[in-house]
């Protein structure tokens, strides 16, 4: 508690730029979380370990698990833009690719959502803290003016915790906030790699599946193969 009254008084001493730094702070850590839960924990996925599973359906000819698979994935972006390729996968290359395209084009400013407000939080909460201390200063050159050696004293005092307190504040809160930006932009990227490679590699096996002339079969083909067996 005493460390919470003693980080309170700090802000109090910087006035209203000290104020407005905060807000900044505030609204850069409500994004940075929802952008991590979303983008860790639902938009990303094994993409690796997923193309191995989806390799062996289309191999298979078995284009219906392919989908099935993709479903059972629903939240992350790559098995929604594989999914829009592989309901295609009877077409035509330039049919796949177009849905693909497409599909990419509506992911990708959901991965991007809000992200890009970071970096600019950043920079806002450096410049209030530096517009701080431009005013702290302008303050403390007013003080001169006071007769009264106690009430320039005090004057002086305000003027300098308020220069120093939100230049302090803008930094503490700038630092993390791109350190975070930096991390995200990581996971954005690779994603996009990742939706970039295996969209070409799912490309390759659709169409070197039709070139084969083998039909797909779907679960409900197997199951009946089975039955009959």
């Amino acid at each position: 508690m005493g460390e919470l009254a003693e980080l309170g008084n700090f802000i109090l001493e910087g006035g209203v730029s000290s104020m407005m730094v905060v807000i900044v702070g505030l609204v850069a850590v409500a994004i940075a979380i929802e952008r991590v839960i979303r983008i860790q924990l639902q938009y990303s996925i094994n993409s690796r370990a997923f193309m191995a599973k989806l390799k062996k359906y289309i191999l298979s000819d078995n284009i219906d698990r392919a989908i099935s698979l993709c479903n059972s994935k629903s939240t992350a972006l790559l098995p929604k833009v594989l999914k829009a390729g592989l309901t295609r996968a009877k077409d035509s290359t330039e049919d796949i690719q177009n849905a693909i395209d497409e599909a990419t084009l509506e992911v990708i400013p959901k991965l991007e959502a809000r992200a890009l407000y970071l970096p600019t939080l950043a920079n806002l909460a450096t410049l209030i803290g530096l517009f701080g201390t431009i005013v702290g200063l302008i303050m403390a050159f007013k003080g001169g003016d006071a007769v009264d050696a106690v009430q320039r004293q005090a004057f002086l005092q305000k003027a300098i915790a308020i220069a120093m307190h939100t230049t302090a504040l803008g930094i503490f809160i700038a630092i993390p906030t791109l350190f975070v930006s930096a991390y995200l932009q990581s996971k954005i990227n690779g994603i996009i790699a990742d939706v970039d490679q295996y969209s070409v590699k799912l490309i390759n096996l659709l169409t070197a599946s039709q070139k084969s002339g083998r039909p797909a079969v779907s679960s409900d083909d197997d199951d009946a193969a089975s039955a009959n067996d």
